[in-house]
């Protein structure tokens, strides 16, 4: 089951990355402040994402969450590394966008994460005070 969310979540990422290299500088502009209804729509997508994809792969109940953080996981991880090379991996965006781009992975992450928490469903025996 890990590994499964892992791969899907490794090509969630390939995904994004594709879309900012190939389409990037279409919706990020240098020197304009990121509106805060591309975070939430970023946070928006995320969830649902996490909802469709923890649907499709029947995780056992209780298991949610560690499916969503399995799916999370190659995001954090391979943007870290983009974020230290930006504008080497991004020609086509302005080096200083790098502070925005990461906070967009890190809400899309977050977003994963709570998404996969709150759809767990505990059985009876895990519900304490």
């Amino acid at each position: 089951m890990i590994m499964r969310a892992m791969g899907l979540g490794f090509l969630l990422w390939v995904l994004n990355f594709a879309i900012f290299r190939l389409l990037g500088q279409e919706f990020f502009y240098p020197g304009v402040a990121p509106p805060f209804l591309l975070f939430a729509a970023v946070a928006a997508i995320g969830a649902a994402i996490t909802f469709v994809l923890l649907k499709l792969l029947r995780e056992a109940r209780g298991d949610e969450s560690e499916a969503a953080v399995s799916v999370a996981l190659p995001s954090l991880l391979l943007n870290a590394l983009l974020l230290h090379e930006f504008g080497m991996v991004f020609p086509n965006l302005d080096s200083a966008m790098d502070g925005v781009y990461g906070a967009l992975a890190l809400i899309y992450a977050a977003a994963i994460t709570l998404t996969g928490l709150m759809m767990t469903q505990l059985a009876e025996q895990d519900e304490r005070v």
